[in-house]
């Protein structure tokens, strides 16, 4: 008679341990290494210069801690955030709409590839300031600007998705009379989702800055004016301030929402842990 071995079963974690593991990592990554040599740094600057143009980091946070407390910055960034939404979603559409173009016929390319390109190359800088002189204060201004700066980055990961789609698994949808849904849903989608996360990111990212830049020329609300404000009152603290609460306000969307939908939709493409 065979001995009969009890193995261990492996259980699932529980949600008490997954939260320490995540804390542990947020805790002792390598991030806080940087941040912390990034603040001594600007704190021995400070120190060296001993000048009112360079705040030490205590005086920049005691600011932005006043900023936050009074509620002034949840109602600038709400501001902000409106002109974003409306005017990315706009780009986002346009940008969908050229990279499927492009990316499906070479007539396409050909016929948009030298607008796109100009679109790239242009500085957001230039829209912003044209933006504003054509239509002022209004909600236009800030759409058209992030409009043109932010379409042709989403245009050129989507015309890319499009090409890098697997022809052979088409062809065998058509072979086996696949309905066109299931390979809207179960082909396309899947190959496409990846180019589209990059390209949301990295024109969401654009659009932020472009929508700031507008507001610092033209705009009496959002993230961008109360930079202009303290420029204009001398107030380098107060810029650095408002800047920091920008940075963190994106930091906050991409490791808070950008990645985790980005890991969700990705989860089942192979982990890649080294090229070379």
């Amino acid at each position: 008679m065979e001995a009969m071995i009890a193995t261990p079963m492996s259980t699932p974690l529980g949600w008490s341990s997954r939260l320490g593991q995540f804390l542990k990592r947020f805790i002792f990554s390598p991030r806080w290494l940087a941040i912390l040599v990034a603040l001594v740094i600007w704190q021995l600057y400070a120190d060296y210069r001993d000048t009112r143009l360079i705040p030490a980091p205590s005086r920049v946070f005691t600011e932005l801690y006043g900023i936050v407390a009074s509620g002034l910055f949840f109602t600038e960034l709400a501001a902000s955030m409106y002109r974003i939404v409306v005017g990315f979603g706009v780009a986002l559409l346009v940008g969908l709409l050229v990279g499927i173009l492009m990316g499906s016929r070479d007539s396409w390319n050909d016929y948009l590839k030298d607008l796109v390109t100009f679109g790239l190359a242009m500085p957001g800088l230039i829209y912003a300031l044209v933006a504003v002189l054509f239509f002022g204060l209004s909600l236009w201004a800030p759409v058209t600007a992030i409009l043109a700066t932010s379409y042709p980055f989403v245009a050129v990961n989507i015309r890319e998705g499009v090409k890098a789609i697997s022809k052979e698994l088409l062809d065998m949808g058509r072979v086996y009379q696949v309905k066109r849904s299931k390979v809207v849903l179960q082909i396309i989608l899947p190959s496409l989702l990846p180019f589209v996360l990059a390209g949301f990111r990295l024109g969401f990212a654009i659009a932020w800055k472009v929508s700031t830049l507008v507001e610092v020329f033209g705009a009496v609300n959002g993230i961008g004016w109360q930079i202009r404000g303290s420029f204009d009152e001398f107030s380098v603290h107060g810029m650095l301030a408002w800047a920091l609460l920008f940075g963190l306000v994106m930091l906050f969307i991409e490791y808070g929402l950008l990645l985790p939908i980005e890991r969700y939709f990705g989860r089942w493409r192979p982990k890649v842990k080294q090229v070379m």
